[in-house]
């Protein structure tokens, strides 16, 4: 095994809702425990998930230009992005889920995903990136599934795009979701069997087998993710 191999993941997972794991059954089940779980080879790797339920592009965006998150990120070997859904949630709850505002959204979640995207590769051009794009939640089938389906693919078209130009992971659950309504808690987050299939997803776009068989290749950086106060 190479060097680089043994050197131990410092696993980072920023995000809304489903990177916290609202839905899952218990701490430990969700898709960012899971991934760590195949990820580490020794007891010297750590994870951080600071998953914040809620959190926008734009919030997220914030948190990753903090100095002391700049800071962090030259000592990660992985990190996990989930964002956008939150952005399009605010527009569905004011009532304004009107084309030119959805189509306003996307437009800003991308500027700001590739600005979140050029802080994270300027500071660490080898660290591993996971990107999760998008599914229909349960009400869109009901509030019209043609015009939503069509929202979603093109967003999950634009992360595409944006991942090939920072050489980013896009992990896509579109069509593993698509007309699984049991795989919901509420109308937006996946239960335990919904966390079980995005936890597939990512450990196949990582390309990790059994727990403790090592990393990719290109994984650097050996220190384990410090506690970081962001407060003030």
């Amino acid at each position: 095994m190479r060097d680089e191999q043994l050197r131990p993941v410092a696993y980072l997972a920023l995000g809304d809702s489903l990177t916290e794991g609202i839905g899952a059954e218990s701490p430990d089940r969700h898709f960012v425990v899971r991934l760590f779980r195949k990820l580490r080879h020794s007891d010297d790797c750590r994870f951080r998930n600071w998953g914040v339920s809620g959190m926008t592009s734009a919030e997220l965006l914030h948190f990753v230009e903090n100095p002391a998150i700049l800071r962090m990120l030259p000592k990660m070997t992985h990190i996990s992005l989930t964002t956008g859904g939150c952005d399009f949630i605010r527009l569905y709850e004011a009532g304004t889920l009107t084309l030119r505002d959805v189509v306003k959204t996307a437009r800003e979640i991308q500027q700001r995903l590739c600005r979140i995207l050029s802080l994270i590769r300027g500071a660490n051009p080898t660290v591993s990136i996971y990107l999760l794009g998008f599914y229909l939640p349960p009400p869109a089938y009901e509030l019209g599934f043609q015009k939503a389906a069509m929202a979603v693919k093109m967003m999950n078209r634009m992360y595409t795009r944006i991942c090939e130009r920072y050489g980013v992971t896009f992990i896509n659950p579109f069509y593993r979701f698509l007309n699984r309504h049991e795989w919901f808690c509420d109308e937006v987050h996946p239960n335990q069997r919904g966390h079980d299939e995005i936890s597939e997803l990512f450990l196949s776009g990582a390309n990790v087998q059994e727990t403790w068989e090592g990393t990719r290749e290109h994984t650097a950086g050996s220190t384990p993710v410090p506690s970081v106060n962001l407060s003030g």
